[in-house]
This record gives C-alpha cells, structure tokens and sequence, in this order.
C-alpha cells in the first residue's frame, strides 16, 4: 500500500493521497452503505404494513424460486412484482433528494433558462419523482405503475421507467446502479422466501411516509420495530 502511495502521474503528482484515500471511504459509506441500508429498512418497514403485497411477492418467490434453492440473479426476469416493488420504493422514498453537483462544461440553455459555463447545476431528485406532472398520485406507493396490463415489467425503454432517474441519467449516472439492484433483488427476494414481516407485537407501526426520514445527504427511515417469522417449508 505504501509503495502504492508513493506512485505519481506523468506530471510527477502523487495521485493517491491520504486526502484521496479517505475521501474514497466516505464515498463507500455515503453512496454504498447509507443508500443500500436506508432502501432496504423501507422496504421492511413497507412490507409489514402491506401483509397483502407482501404474500403476492411471497407468492411469486415461491413459484419462480421455490424455498429449496438460493434466489439467483437469474431469477429477475421472472420475478416482475419483486422487481416492481424495488422500482416503486426507490422512487417513492427518492433517499438521494439532490443528486451529485456538476458544472456545466460549456454555456447551454436549459429548459429555457441560459446557462453559463461552470455553473454549479444541482438536480433535485425529490422533486422530480413526487411531482404530480409525472406520477399518478406521488405519495401514494403503488408498484404497479411499472407493470403493464399482464403484470409484467414495463421494459427500461418504456416512458414510465424512464422518469425514474434514482441513479442519474447517462454518462454521469451512478456506477454502483446495476450491483445495487441485483444485491437488492437477492436481498429481498432471500427476506421473502425465508421470513414473514409483521408488526410489533403490543406496538403500533406507523404508516411508512418518506416526506418523515430523518433528513440528511441520504434520507434514513425513522427507527422502527417489526418481527421476522420464519416460513416454514411445508407452508411456502
């Protein structure tokens, strides 16, 4: 590592830096660990409040994947409702509301408005998936707005799977994109196969509403209980 550090770029200048080093983990956890965990505690916290959309994934898990095998990426295509569900609670929940600030590399023009060069652009994701010009009904979660009529996924060419811009949009577009929503179909499709999600017992939960994450660079839900049943197989 050290021999590492020490390396310089052909104009002599050491490219990894302790500065560099330590901006590279802080962009690890921000982008990688913070976005992952504030998707996923939703979409618990999602599921046990919805026991009817959560046996219509259970169903579907079990019929494409069965309970003696491990969810494959594979899998994905089959499984249209699992896929719809991730869609619609990274949208609905928009936990990245700005995304990552650019300049403008050149004078432009903008929906009308001139733009000079090196102007700081910031792109307000929030708005962009809760604006009521776009979404039938933005605060209502609904993961059927990505299926068609016969229930399968609408492909990412279609109109509505377009507006979803959650990783950005071309070139700058987030990198992790594709392991983020493969892990997250394992991880849910995994949660769904083994376990069932309900409420806590003696406790009320609260309807999820992303307009109450505890604000930050990436929302985070409010902390809340929930209990895990396992499924046995002989019911799966």
């Amino acid at each position: 590592m050290r021999d590492v550090m020490k390396e310089t770029d052909r104009d002599g200048n050491q490219w990894l830096t302790k500065e560099n080093v330590k901006g590279i983990i802080y962009d690890l956890y921000a982008a990688g660990y913070r976005t992952t965990r504030a998707a996923i505690l939703s979409m618990i916290h999602i599921l046990a409040k919805r026991p009817e959309s959560q046996r219509d994934l259970q169903r579907e898990v079990d019929t494409v994947i069965g309970s003696d095998k491990e969810p494959r990426l594979s899998d994905r295509g089959d499984c249209p409702r699992t896929e719809a569900f991730i869609l619609e609670t990274l949208r609905y929940i928009s936990h990245l509301p700005l995304f990552v600030f650019h300049a403008a590399s050149q004078s432009t023009s903008i929906g009308g408005y001139d733009v000079e060069k090196d102007t700081v652009i910031v792109a307000n994701s929030w708005t962009i998936h809760h604006s009521e010009k776009y979404w039938d009904e933005p605060f209502s979660f609904k993961p059927e707005r990505f299926l068609d009529s016969n229930g399968q996924l609408f492909p990412a060419t279609h109109p509505i799977r377009k507006r979803l811009l959650v990783f950005g949009l071309g070139k700058r577009s987030c990198i992790g994109e594709v392991f983020a929503k493969s892990r997250t179909f394992l991880f849910l499709s995994t949660l769904l196969q083994n376990t069932t999600i309900i409420e806590p017992e003696g406790k009320s939960l609260i309807e999820f509403d992303p307009r109450t994450m505890v604000p930050g660079l990436v929302l985070q839900p409010q902390p809340f209980e929930v209990r895990f049943v396992v499924r046995s197989k002989r019911n799966s």
